[in-house]
């Protein structure tokens, strides 16, 4: 199974629409998971309309959206169990324990929220954050990720750049 990681798209503030190559590597994943931060409903619109999508509420997502979304969810895919929350609520704590703590059983945990990368193992753990594809702030890329689930789990960090 492959999956397509995205988070903080902050869509439209942060720009007119998910970049096009962006949407071209999301055609290829079963399925999509945003950690939350998307703002506007149409943008998750565009993403249902390439793959399945699991998603949580983010600390700027419109109030309607935040209605319609759940602040953190739970799921099986390809026989591992996923988490995904958007990381707002463990401000000013350590944000891995706090993670670690509440998805304790979890064998993937995927935040955002930071817009900063992050892919390591901890406690037989993934946590897995993709950074930005449209609001790098501080980072120097854009970014999101990919999970493939097979016989392990892979994880990696991809660039988000135009190709020519």
């Amino acid at each position: 199974m492959k999956i397509g990681v995205i988070s903080d798209t902050h869509l439209p503030n942060a720009g007119a629409g998910f970049p096009e190559i962006l949407i071209e590597k999301l055609k290829k994943v079963d399925l999509i998971i945003h950690a939350g931060d998307h703002c506007e409903e149409r943008y998750l619109d565009k993403l249902k309309s390439i793959a399945e999508v699991k998603t949580v509420a983010g600390n700027r997502d419109s109030h309607q959206l935040k209605r319609k979304l759940k602040d953190k969810i739970t799921f099986e895919a390809a026989g591992k169990k996923i988490s995904v929350i958007h990381g707002h609520q463990f401000r000013g704590k350590n944000i891995l324990q706090g993670l670690n703590y509440t998805f304790n059983d979890s064998d993937i945990i995927v935040f955002g929220h930071t817009h900063r990368p992050f892919n390591e193992r901890f406690s037989d753990k993934l946590f897995f954050n993709s950074g930005s594809p449209t609001d790098k702030r501080l980072e120097k890329n854009y970014t999101f990720g990919i999970i493939e689930i097979e016989e392990e789990i892979k994880a990696e960090i991809k660039i988000l750049k135009e190709e020519s």
